[in-house]
């Protein structure tokens, strides 16, 4: 027994190194790719790992996949982060209408706080996704989880056409947004500020359209 107690110990405090060690590689990626010296396209595993302090065999021992696992780290991360915020905003507030809004609002910041690390990750959305590195706890489930709690008293709504609405709304915003040039004369109307303040109405404009489709 004391002799399994010990391999547990040592079980828990190697993954805990491992996590810190990702942490620290994925913040190393994230601040690579939001420095607009160094061009995207030029930043592999090898210099996220020089960036961080950490050897190159660690680092593909968390990215063997090379920047596809890197992207779909940092986005896991960022929701890990949110998940954390909208439990505790819950604790506090029992509104489902409330509480799918915050979640709209807690996704907008996270991705304004990855600035281009964001813009370049969702980019390559669909080798993320094809290799099974897409969020373990899909964002959307968890949106479709908060609008069934909403018509349990909106009967007239369907949960499945709201979430929908709603994320069709966030990622018109969000493809704006990712396509912002501050030396375009219209790309550069796209801000964080923009980004922020259109995705706020994404759940009533969600509302609206189904409603008016009834």
């Amino acid at each position: 027994m004391k002799n399994q107690k010990k391999i547990d110990g040592r079980s828990i405090r190697q993954k805990t190194i491992y996590d810190k060690s990702q942490l620290k590689l994925i913040d190393s990626a994230i601040k690579l790719l939001q420095n607009p010296d160094i061009d995207h396209k030029n930043i592999n595993v090898s210099m996220i790992a020089k960036n961080a302090g950490t050897s190159v065999a660690t680092a593909y021992n968390h990215f063997p996949n090379n920047m596809v696992d890197v992207y779909g780290a940092i986005f896991n991360s960022a929701f890990q982060g949110t998940e954390k915020k909208l439990v505790k905003f819950f604790e506090s507030v029992e509104d489902p209408k409330l509480r799918i809004n915050k979640f709209v609002e807690l996704q907008a910041e996270a991705i304004i706080n990855l600035g281009a690390a964001a813009r370049y990750a969702f980019f390559n959305i669909n080798e993320i996704v094809s290799s099974g590195n897409w969020i373990s706890n899909e964002p959307f489930d968890v949106l479709l989880n908060l609008c069934k709690d909403y018509t349990k008293n909106n009967e007239s709504i369907d949960a499945a056409t709201l979430a929908l609405n709603t994320i069709r709304n966030f990622n018109g915003c969000l493809f704006m947004w990712m396509r912002y040039n501050s030396d375009s004369s219209f790309w550069s109307k796209f801000t964080d500020e923009w980004f922020l303040s259109e995705t706020s109405l994404a759940l009533e404009q969600g509302l609206v359209v189904q409603k008016t489709s009834q």
